[in-house]
């Protein structure tokens, strides 16, 4: 018959306490009362049926049984301690968190992470968009997908994609109202908050910026612009990273053949101390 073992909390109370022959020090580690570390030790010492510390006015001993007994039982805890860090150091070391736009998870790297699983099986890849814009501050974030002019300073940088701009809507919404080029200004345009200047730009390209009114609606999201135009609100900028599934499916129609290729690339920025990193290197990849 298998000897039943003692309760896993009151050994590990036990441990702490022989240790640092304090019960203060011992409740401090676990978080917890000092009487709740006198309780563990009580409740081990009666399942043992020995006196394992001989309590002073002034100080705190192990007796021979408690020595006997911490000497077998510490060193297994810190097996138990290493076993648990190596875990935790193997997890971290296939854990990947990338930082980027929204729109840009949902519409461009989520239909390519299952491929990457597949290549990479024991991987973890997190993706975290409010992290995009804070870029890299945070310990936890270890790349960051950026759209910008300019790759970042004091990072490692490499452009990934140039973005070509032009106009969507819904077939919809054309079939009420024919997109014509002069008549743009009566159509609502859905501009993009994080890319304010956009619309300014593209017209700008077909040398018609006079057509450029402040009226319309406002989106903080590539993604929610694009929903708004998928359903009949008006016309906003896309690119085909974002929405060649809708214009594919025929949610989504480019009437203008004029594209703005943007001075904006998508970049892939990391800390240069982590650029040889096994998990950077396989999702650069």
């Amino acid at each position: 018959m298998v000897q039943r073992l003692p309760p896993l909390r009151a050994i590990e109370a036990f441990v702490l306490v022989a240790e640092s022959l304090s019960f203060t020090k011992a409740a401090g580690e676990l978080n917890i009362t000092k009487s709740a570390i006198s309780r563990r030790i009580q409740s081990l010492e009666e399942d043992l049926e020995v006196q394992l510390f001989i309590r002073g006015n002034k100080a705190l001993m192990l007796t021979p049984d408690g020595e006997t007994y911490y000497k077998l039982t510490g060193p297994a805890f810190g097996s138990l301690r290493a076993a648990g860090a190596q875990l935790k150091r193997t997890r971290q070391a296939n854990t990947l968190c990338v930082a980027l736009p929204q729109s840009f998870a949902s519409y461009w790297l989520l239909p390519r992470v299952a491929s990457f699983y597949e290549q990479y099986p024991n991987t973890e890849l997190r993706l975290d968009s409010l992290g995009y814009f804070n870029l890299l501050e945070s310990e936890a974030i270890d790349v960051v997908l950026q759209v910008a002019k300019e790759p970042p300073p004091g990072f490692h940088a490499e452009r990934l994609l140039s973005l070509e701009l032009f106009p969507v809507c819904s077939p919809t919404l054309l079939s009420r109202h024919p997109a014509v080029l002069n008549e743009i200004a009566d159509h609502r345009l859905l501009h993009l908050n994080t890319m304010p200047s956009i619309w300014a730009e593209w017209l700008q390209l077909v040398g018609r910026p006079d057509l450029l009114e402040g009226r319309g609606h406002r989106y903080d999201t590539f993604s929610l612009a694009l929903d708004a135009a998928v359903n009949g609100l008006g016309l906003t900028i896309g690119t085909d990273i974002i929405c060649h599934r809708d214009l594919q499916k025929g949610r989504l129609v480019a009437p203008f053949p004029q594209r703005l290729v943007s001075a904006r690339s998508m970049y892939f920025v990391c800390r240069k101390r982590d650029v040889d990193k096994p998990m950077v290197r396989r999702f650069r990849s």
